[in-house]
């Protein structure tokens, strides 16, 4: 025993790598660097672990000198797995010396309890080992620990360098969350990135029953809880209040939302309303032409550009394919009466107006004018004013040139008593008031009939509802 050297004192251990974060805010070096919103920004904290000690003889006689000092940590006070092991050669005056153990990492010093032993020269590693106590702030970022203040920015973690520097990592076992964010009144999270992505997630779910990323507004985690499961979407969001997801493009930007799909017969956006309310709804504040509320794009040439159906991929009951035809298993039904052509005026549009009567014009094909004269065998129809369904219209989201002419149904007319009382079921014939109609009376000349009155008027010029039936 006379030889032996004994460590005596406390260990102070600066566990430097467990307050590389904890003093970024709080303990920043004087003269440290100020960054953004105030935050101090402290130099790279090292790896290494500074350890003090006493070392005397057996008698307890304070040693001087040069000696050889290996220290261990472990992961147990007995056995275990050694974790770091470093050996120096430090000066020992009146039994004091300091050493700086080095090749500690990060994965090393976790959090966890650990221990350390300490050899000098040919001697045994001294027993017990000592244990190692955190100093106050590495407490607070132990495993398990809460980080509490009444600042905006409890922790911040940021990441200087360039290229793909990820600022943080965070992994669940087995069921867990990699991380989970709750806030009573502000934004749970908030995450930013200069240059590319402001959270990235991923699942690994081989049952594909998960959501990479999942967000809830609801009374509780309770509520929330039941509709993450059994879904595996990229994200999926729930909210007992207002939108389960909502999206908003910026002026300059491509897209509220954007979704693909590769798979057969898998649809890219998958609206389902269980309610009383809407399973898509779509709002355009655009006062520009060709801004579509809704814009469909079909690049299979066999497809469809929209099928309505009873269930997913059931029977099917209207359809428009990928020429623009459509197919109505119930037919179709519209506010308006009539059928017209879009057609150009001779002299242009000025001063004509729905109701009036037009005949074909001599001046150029396809054209018509205001009727002038009685039983014209050129009249072809009637201004419309609502037609329920309009042909030979470019497609364009210009305004259109020249007039609907119903040439059929039913459509309200300009009519004139000029050849006596109008009356319902009369046959009907252009007058010499322009634009209007009147009585035809008994055997019309052929080809000069418009139609027949729908309505009745007793005298002067008026509008009623007439049978556009060309004969």
């Amino acid at each position: 025993m006379k030889g032996q050297r004994i460590l005596s004192g406390a260990l102070v251990l600066g566990l430097l790598l467990a307050l590389a974060v904890g003093l970024t805010q709080a303990q920043g070096p004087e003269g440290g660097e100020v960054g953004a919103e105030g935050e101090v920004g402290a130099a790279a904290v090292s790896s290494i672990v500074p350890i003090q000690g006493r070392l005397t003889d057996a008698s307890g006689n304070p040693l001087d000198g040069s000696y050889s000092v290996r220290a261990r940590i472990y992961d147990a006070i007995t056995g275990g797995t050694t974790l770091c092991d470093d050996t120096d050669t430090v000066t020992v005056d009146n039994g004091l010396f300091n050493m700086n153990m080095n090749f500690c990492s990060a994965s090393d010093i976790d959090g966890k309890q650990l221990y350390l032993g300490v050899k000098v020269g040919s001697d045994a590693e001294m027993s017990p080992r000592q244990a190692i106590y955190p100093v106050p702030y590495a407490w607070s970022l132990r495993p398990g620990a809460l980080i509490s203040d009444t600042r905006d920015g409890i922790l911040t973690v940021r990441s200087t360098a360039t290229g793909d520097a990820d600022a943080l990592f965070a992994y669940a076992g087995d069921t867990g969350e990699a991380v989970s964010a709750f806030s009573p009144n502000g934004v749970a999270m908030a995450a930013f990135s200069d240059n590319y992505l402001g959270v990235q997630s991923y699942t690994y779910d081989p049952a594909n029953d998960h959501p990479a990323v999942f967000g809830c507004a609801a009374a509780s985690a309770g509520t929330c809880d039941p509709y993450r499961d059994d879904n595996g979407a990229g994200v999926m969001g729930y909210s007992q209040y207002d939108f389960g997801g909502y999206f908003v493009s910026g002026s300059s930007a491509d897209g509220g939302v954007y979704a693909e799909s590769d798979g057969a017969v898998r649809p890219a956006v998958w609206a389902e309303n269980v309610g009383s309310g809407f399973a898509l709804y779509g709002k355009n504040s655009s006062t520009g032409s060709g801004n579509a509320t809704l814009y469909l794009v079909q690049g299979n040439s066999g497809g469809d550009f929209v099928v309505g159906a009873s269930s997913y991929l059931g029977a099917r009951y209207w359809r428009v394919d990928r020429t623009g035809k459509g197919f109505f298993n119930g037919g179709t039904q519209s506010s308006g009466a009539d059928f017209a052509e879009q057609m150009a005026v001779e002299m242009g549009e000025a001063g004509h107006e729905p109701g009036d009567v037009l005949v074909i014009s001599t001046g150029a094909d396809r054209m018509v004018e205001l009727s002038a004269e009685p039983f014209a065998t050129a009249v072809i129809g009637v201004y419309s004013t609502a037609p329920a369904v309009l042909a030979g219209a470019p497609d364009t989201d210009d305004p259109l040139e020249g007039i609907p002419v119903a040439i059929t149904g039913i459509v309200p007319c300009k009519v004139s008593t000029e050849n006596g009382p109008i009356h319902r079921g009369d046959l009907l014939v252009t007058s010499s008031t322009p634009g209007h109609a009147m009585r035809a009376g008994t055997n019309p000349p052929k080809g000069t009939v418009l139609g027949k009155a729908l309505g009745e008027l007793e005298e002067g010029v008026g509008v009623i509802s007439v049978l556009v039936t060309l004969q």
